[in-house]
């Protein structure tokens, strides 16, 4: 049963009870909410589009990877220029698969697509979307690598099907494992022996250097807290007790504020990967607060801007890699609408001219508020897991982490004392377990947070 048909039957059902419907509850009315449930679908069908092309592309399924795109796509992995219509990009991409479908033995060839920032058109059926790209590429017993870049895709929806019109990779590095990010130099051609072979049908759209050369993928949006004005909800505001409409209306809100606040979050870690540190205070509330580790916490968006240069001077530059992932979300958003709290995970890459790199993980525990018609950052909270030397990793190369800036000191201590690895330590959960319902106590014994007598 299509939208249309579902809200015009629960309408008629209504009605047929002598349920009172005030006049929002019009045929426009309808159309309205339908438009809204339909673009959340559509978000929801561009991720997953997607997340299939990274799962075809890890076992090396190209003519499914092909079959994602339609018929005049296009395709451009970092240097190689790109390739136009669907039988070139399978080519393509089969050739840079070694020629065959299908993983050899002990080949590895994992390509995770994470952090989406996903917009649709207001026609419908256009898209956009942001992708983080991270490679564990090899050869069982010859090589191992990393590689990390950033997709902008545009997306077409023909005969009621979502499908790539353009696949744009951004590459930021391909590392040898034992060598690391940190230490990679410049190179000359960037491009793939697959590319000098087999030339692409339009030379690339644009240069760019990878790390350590400084690289800025452009935006296909603009900065969130930019935006004025609340977003119109379908068909308006409804009576709760007097319109049949009002619960779907309310669900329809809250999955739309669910998938701006994924969008928030995914655009501060692209904002922050380049020290864009302007752009990532004004995603900030007014009267936010920022707490990193140890660091303290620092209270106020104009301080909190000024704490971000802890992390590095505004603006990218060359042989400084800054990634912090936004992976893993639990979201949670108030009836209200008003407000909203969110856990993520995050892994770090990061790097320093003329130093090994380093690796690290954790956990954030964000609020979020609603400010001006756009969600802000209210809290954020990031708990470091571990932080190590990449070339002695997690066994050798515990790195403690950063405590208050006698330079910039924050506003308050730490809310909690805590140590990274080999410390252990469990960032509170701020929800109840999804199943039973209970709340779960990091510092209990494990039968008790398990549920066992």
């Amino acid at each position: 049963m299509t939208g249309r048909i579902l809200l015009a039957a629960l309408l008629a059902a209504a009605v047929g009870a002598a349920h009172p419907v005030r006049a929002a509850a019009t045929p426009a009315h309808i159309d309205a909410l339908e438009r809204e449930v339909q673009e959340l679908e559509d978000v929801r069908a561009v991720k997953t589009l997607q997340r299939a092309y990274g799962y075809y592309t890890d076992r090396a399924l190209w003519s499914e990877v092909a079959d994602l795109f339609a018929d005049d796509a296009t395709i451009e992995l970092g240097a190689d220029g790109v390739y136009v219509g669907r039988p070139r990009i399978l080519e393509y991409l089969r050739r840079l698969g070694g020629g065959r479908d299908g993983l050899a033995y002990g080949e590895l060839h994992e390509h995770l697509q994470l952090q989406p920032v996903v917009h649709v058109d207001k026609d419908g059926q256009h898209a956009k979307a942001r992708w983080r790209d991270v490679g564990m590429l090899g050869q069982y017993g010859k090589s191992a690598a990393w590689s990390e870049g950033v997709f902008e895709n545009e997306y077409v929806k023909r005969n009621g099907v979502w499908m790539i019109l353009s696949a744009h990779l951004y590459i930021t590095f391909v590392a040898p494992y034992e060598l690391g990010w940190a230490r990679l130099k410049p190179t000359d051609d960037p491009r793939t022996q697959v590319a000098k072979d087999f030339p692409p049908d339009r030379p690339p759209t644009v240069r760019y250097g990878q790390f350590p050369q400084v690289q800025l993928v452009p935006f296909h949006y603009h900065n969130p807290a930019d935006a004025r004005g609340d977003k119109a909800k379908a068909g308006g505001d409804s009576d709760a007790a007097n319109d049949p409409l009002a619960a779907y209306e309310r669900r329809a809100r809250l999955l739309r504020d669910h998938d701006e606040i994924e969008n928030l979050q995914g655009i501060y870690g692209y904002y922050f990967d380049k020290n864009l540190w302007d752009e990532v205070a004004k995603l900030f509330a007014r009267h936010a607060t920022f707490e990193d580790g140890q660091r303290g916490v620092y209270v106020g968006r104009e301080h909190i801007r000024k704490a971000l240069q802890l992390f590095g001077p505004q603006g990218p530059r060359q042989g400084q890699l800054n990634n912090y992932m936004q992976l893993q979300p639990v979201i949670h958003v108030a009836d209200d609408g008003k407000t909203a709290k969110a856990r993520w995970r995050s892994v770090m890459q990061l790097a320093q001219p003329n130093t090994d790199g380093q690796w690290g993980e954790g956990t954030y525990e964000n609020e979020y508020v609603k400010e001006g018609g756009a969600w802000k950052i209210s809290k954020l909270h990031f708990y470091v897991t571990a932080l190590a030397d990449y070339s002695q990793m997690w066994n050798k190369g515990p790195i403690p982490m950063p405590v208050a800036s006698a330079v910039l000191p924050p506003d308050r201590p730490p809310t909690e004392i805590y140590r990274s690895l080999p410390g252990v330590y469990l960032p509170p959960f701020r929800y109840a377990h999804p199943v039973t319902g209970q709340p779960i106590d990091a510092h209990a014994p494990a039968d008790t947070v398990l549920g066992r007598k």
